[in-house]
């Protein structure tokens, strides 16, 4: 593997963790740079039935096109899906790269939480303070948002916490194919 292939990696991996990193109410992030699109997915600790899953649904939607309105914008891919099992909903949005970004991030983490409160599934805050403040976590974030569009960027991946961890796999393209992981 060449040198340059290495970095670019490496610093893929290094954004997604800054994202999950950023966003503790993401429970995991999928990058599909041959779709041009992200899919963001988030956890709530309690089973949700039908009409609750429309009805969040239909909330996200309205969200998302009402804070691409303000700026004079219009997902090109808004789709959200919602899987529920005995204890957990999970809700995955996914949107297009081109009209994705930082701020609608910090828009969908703030609707999770005031909707779902104690019941979203967050990422437990690190036993040790970070060195990094929040102006430059919310820096790194834009820079991965940012990097995500990048046209150069080929590789589909995967981040996702586990027991206090980010794991981040590339995703192959072929369909039975296993992916990598990288830590």
């Amino acid at each position: 593997m060449s040198s340059r292939r290495l970095v670019e990696n490496a610093d893929t991996v290094s954004l997604v963790c800054a994202l999950l990193e950023r966003f503790p109410e993401l429970a995991s992030i999928c990058a599909l740079p041959g779709e041009r699109t992200v899919r963001l997915d988030f956890a709530i600790a309690r089973r949700l039935d039908r009409a609750a899953q429309a009805a969040l649904v239909e909330a996200i939607e309205e969200h998302v096109a009402g804070f691409l309105a303000l700026a004079q914008d219009a997902p090109g891919t808004l789709r959200v899906a919602c899987e529920a099992d005995r204890a957990l909903t999970f809700v995955h949005v996914t949107r297009d790269l081109e009209s994705f970004s930082k701020e609608e991030l910090d828009l969908l983490g703030a609707f999770f939480a005031a909707r779902y409160g104690e019941a979203l599934v967050r990422n437990p805050l690190p036993e040790e303070p970070l060195d990094e403040d929040l102006a430059a976590a919310d820096e790194a974030a834009l820079y991965a948002v940012e990097a995500l569009r990048d046209p150069a960027q080929s590789k589909s991946l995967l981040g996702f916490r586990e027991e206090k961890r980010v794991l981040v796999y590339f995703l192959k393209s072929r369909k039975k194919a296993k992916a990598s992981a990288r830590r």
